[in-house]
């Protein structure tokens, strides 16, 4: 016997398809908007003063210092089970990333200037950045892969290299910005309709194809995001800002939805457990695949979850590790794919 569809889920997934459609339109603006903004009118807020050898602006310090209460606040979140705070700190994390479009001052407000102050001020060795610790800024590149590939394809024309290369960037991140806002807003339709049926476990709609289609949105959305920040590329310089802001603010969601799956595994009215052997966590996979993938996982956990936040967090500790290998080598993984090395 087929399920009868109620008038009232039928409006709820129309507004969230309209919603995709105005916070689409919405996003895609931010770039002009932003690069409209006069550089100077930034700097010109910014008052410069050394410590210990190191110059550094007063808005970069402020900066900083917020990004980094801002990390301390997202993992509290996730130990204290006040996840909504942990989703705002993802957010505010990854926000600096637009600043490209104002003054190329992403890279500033990672939180590493103030790291970087401290390794050298206790080994006494002020080079130490300039050395090593920005590679940090360009950990999780390797999810540029894709991108490179577009734009070896489709950015040349007529014998120049990179001709096409401000089209390839809008086609290929616009689509990634349509895609995550609607798979967003698709979640957030599937969640409000089984409130609304008075049913507990949400598995209906995007739900069978991913246990957390929210926080995969806003991964997508925000990869969007970062590929159109490039919007000053050129081909002597890397086609890419920083990405560690990306990557630790999805990184938080990771963990977040791990936690939260903690908690959903022991409530045994849930049946989440069968639930979450038919469904991929994150991105929809085939089963084979997904198990191929999660194995190393799995025998770090030594089951196919983790069972407490200590497990979590040695997860993402492991995620970072191994995304970060790439990038110890000489020039990065761009140096791999960059036609003009």
């Amino acid at each position: 016997m087929k399920r009868r569809v109620e008038p009232a889920s039928v409006g709820i997934y129309i507004t969230a398809l309209l919603a995709t459609l105005f916070f689409t339109y919405v996003t895609l603006q931010i770039p002009g908007f932003l690069s409209s903004i006069n550089d100077g009118v930034l700097y010109d807020l910014c008052r410069h003063f050394k410590i210990v050898g190191l110059r550094l602006d007063s808005i970069v310090i402020l900066g900083e210092v917020i990004l980094i209460l801002v990390l301390v606040t997202a993992i509290k979140g996730i130990t204290r089970k006040r996840y909504f705070a942990s989703v705002l700190s993802a957010v505010v994390y990854f926000a600096p990333t637009l600043f490209i479009f104002v003054a190329g001052m992403s890279t500033l407000f990672t939180g590493l200037g103030i790291f970087t102050y401290l390794i050298a001020y206790v080994f006494r060795e002020y080079e130490i950045f300039s050395r090593y610790l920005w590679k940090f800024f360009y950990i999780g590149q390797v999810f540029l892969a894709p991108y490179w590939l577009a734009i070896t394809a489709y950015a040349s024309e007529g014998g120049r290299l990179w001709a096409n290369i401000e089209q390839v960037r809008d086609v290929y991140g616009s689509t990634f910005i349509i895609v995550g806002l609607l798979v967003l807003f698709l979640g957030v339709a599937a969640w409000l309709n089984t409130k609304y049926q008075g049913r507990r476990l949400v598995d209906s709609g995007i739900y069978r194809l991913t246990r957390h289609p929210q926080y995969l949105g806003y991964i997508l959305w925000s990869y969007g995001m970062l590929i159109l920040s490039t919007y000053n590329q050129a081909p002597w310089r890397q086609p890419i800002e920083s990405t560690l802001n990306w990557f630790v603010s999805s990184l938080i969601l990771v963990g977040l939805a791990l936690a939260e799956e903690i908690n959903l595994r022991t409530d045994d009215g849930l049946n989440y457990v069968e639930y979450a052997e038919r469904v991929s966590f994150m991105f929809p996979l085939p089963g084979s695949v997904r198990r191929a993938a999660s194995k190393p996982f799995r025998i770090m956990w030594g089951g196919d979850h983790p069972e407490n936040l200590r497990m979590v967090f040695k997860t993402l500790v492991l995620v970072f590790i191994l995304v970060s290998v790439p990038e110890l080598i000489p020039g990065g993984t761009y140096q791999l794919w960059n036609p003009h090395k």
